[in-house]
């Protein structure tokens, strides 16, 4: 049974990228800049025009983390533990639902967690995602708070990052 801080908040190696499964040719083309490429738009417009129109694959716009950053948070946020459960999986799968409860609460904006196709990262805390940031989009001052909060929660490694684009770890993954 896993009850106590001791055991919830057990350390976690951090991804070793040269021991990913994850291919380079897989992340490669991946936009790193906000504005999207051509290729990356989805145009709803034509979707509902067009019947033979198909959708482009789907990014998501974030910051990288892993299961260690979303058992920093939690503690270095003094979030409340979870009940004693039975695997550490449904402890984590508790804590990151607090975090990331907690997370879009603070910044006023719904966030996801996505499974990202990257050797570094076990998990994105996405703002937007490509078919839809054409609705969702803050404005930049809004975004800057976000992200200001976003880096300010998490701390470290997530301060050292810019937000950016990553594939879905399943495609079209909603």
């Amino acid at each position: 049974m896993i009850s106590s801080a001791e055991d919830v908040y057990a350390s976690w190696p951090r991804p070793d990228p040269s021991k990913s499964r994850i291919k380079p040719e897989e992340i490669a083309g991946c936009p790193t800049e906000k504005e999207l490429p051509e290729e990356y738009r989805y145009n709803i417009r034509r979707r509902m025009l067009d019947p033979e129109y198909t959708r482009p694959r789907k990014l998501f716009y974030g910051f990288g983390v892993d299961i260690q950053d979303f058992l920093n948070y939690h503690r270095g946020n003094k979030l409340p533990l979870p009940p004693p459960m039975e695997r550490r999986a449904q402890v984590w799968d508790h804590i990151m639902d607090e975090v990331m409860d907690d997370l879009s609460a603070r910044c006023n904006f719904e966030l996801r967690c996505i499974l990202p196709l990257s050797p570094d990262y076990n998990y994105v805390i996405s703002l937007y995602d490509s078919w839809y940031i054409s609705v969702q989009e803050l404005d930049d001052d809004e975004e800057e708070d976000v992200v200001r909060i976003i880096k300010e929660r998490f701390g470290s490694p997530v301060t050292k990052q810019n937000p950016r684009w990553f594939f879905p770890f399943v495609k079209d993954q909603d």
